[in-house]
């Protein structure tokens, strides 16, 4: 990297920052908009809960495998390049989901989604690294990573909060026209990469670099881990609005939807968790969220709004001070090929949330809400135990 490296002095800097967050919040938005409304989509389309759940993960399925071909073509081509275009292509999804009268054409479309929101979070660290300097990189990714968060959550309560008050569809055609302006403003925005460097070396080695890691258990245990708290949060997020709209609660969407404010727990929860992890160590603080995670899960057994709303705010505070320091503790004991055991940790992340989504989705027929619940806690303390217990052994150990 080159002295012209971006800090947080420069006004370039700013506008990198500004254009990420602006993309994310539109990219995340996009993933998570059909969550709340799912419920008027089964009605509407006249399938269940379960079936209802393939919009959202089939999303996150071709994200998960997007973010893999992205990362390795972006390598050669650039950053800049790839962002810019898959968010201009994932605008057009949703102009055109309101007008299909198939559920399965829906789903179609919703594939497509995933496809093209995964350019943003397939380049945008590396584009980051590559662009900002050592001293204020990590500046950068918070502000990055907290979009991603801020996105998520204001996706989910206005697509339940507009579907309810007017049409499903015209959530959609908002949110188009909201991700046209964000696209064309990221086009003028977002500076032209200067520090890329394109890589020569086959992709045979790049795929072996990365999958190299699946022969460290250490490693292992926490893609796992990774995976299953995601199953766990998914779970709880997809059949939340089925159960609330139901006995004894009678929830409008509208109301369901402002739950996800809860998520503002996470945005809150991860840069504090970092401080306090610094002090007290990474692994400690880590499985201290898993712990309040499953709490709060716990807690959303009992049949009242107020303990059901606490029980989700302290969810997802244990969620993402878990998720967020595993993220960083997979990266600092990789020894080599870094970028390679964080792409592994995330495809294990989304192969959680396409499981959470639909896999759910059985016990949740079976069993209702107290089979999610029970789901939701008992996966991430199996898995949690046995990387905890792996986590403190000494390297030498497992290597």
């Amino acid at each position: 990297m080159g002295e012209s490296a971006y800090s947080f002095r420069d006004g370039r800097f700013w506008q990198l920052s500004l254009g990420l967050m602006l993309a994310s919040v539109f990219i995340f938005s996009n993933l998570y908009i059909i969550q709340p409304i799912l419920p008027i989509l089964a009605k509407e389309f006249g399938v269940s809960a379960t079936e209802s759940s393939l919009l959202f993960s089939v999303a996150s399925f071709s994200l998960m495998i997007s973010l893999l071909a992205f990362g390795f073509v972006s390598d050669r081509i650039g950053r800049i390049g790839i962002l810019k275009w898959t968010m201009l292509l994932s605008v057009v999804p949703l102009f055109l989901m309101p007008l299909v009268d198939s559920f399965y054409a829906l789903v179609f479309l919703r594939l497509l989604v995933g496809i093209f929101c995964a350019g943003l979070p397939a380049v945008a660290v590396a584009y980051i690294t590559e662009e900002v300097a050592a001293g204020s990189r990590a500046l950068a990714v918070t502000i990055y990573i907290a979009s991603n968060a801020l996105g998520g959550m204001a996706g989910r309560v206005f697509g339940g909060f507009w579907a309810e008050a007017y049409t499903w569809e015209s959530s959609f055609y908002v949110l188009g026209v909201f991700g046209l302006v964000i696209s064309l403003l990221c086009l003028v925005v977002l500076p032209k990469s200067k520090s890329f460097t394109s890589s020569k070396q086959p992709y045979s080695q790049d795929l072996k670099g990365m999958f190299i890691h699946l022969k460290n258990p250490l490693l292992i245990y926490a893609f796992i881990f990774g995976m299953m708290i995601q199953v766990s949060f998914s779970g709880i997020w997809v059949y939340l609005p089925f159960y609330l709209e139901g006995d004894p609660f009678f929830l409008s969407i509208q109301v369901i939807s402002l739950l996800f404010l809860t998520y503002s727990m996470g945005v809150i929860g991860s840069p504090i968790a970092g401080k306090l992890a610094d002090l007290y160590g990474t692994v400690r603080i880590l499985f201290s969220g898993l712990i309040i995670m499953a709490t709060g899960v716990l807690m959303t057994v009992i049949s009242n709004v107020v303990v059901i709303i606490l029980g989700l705010a302290v969810m997802c505070l244990g969620f993402f001070t878990a998720h967020s320091l595993t993220s960083s503790w997979v990266g600092a004991t990789a020894k080599h090929h870094k970028s390679g055991a964080t792409s592994i940790y995330l495809f294990s992340y989304y192969i959680g949330v396409t499981v959470g989504g639909t896999g759910v989705g059985v016990i949740w027929t079976q069993f209702g809400w107290n089979g999610v619940v029970f789901v939701a806690v008992i996966l991430p303390l199996l898995s949690g135990l046995f990387f905890y217990r792996n986590a403190k052994r000494p390297r030498s150990e497992l290597e």
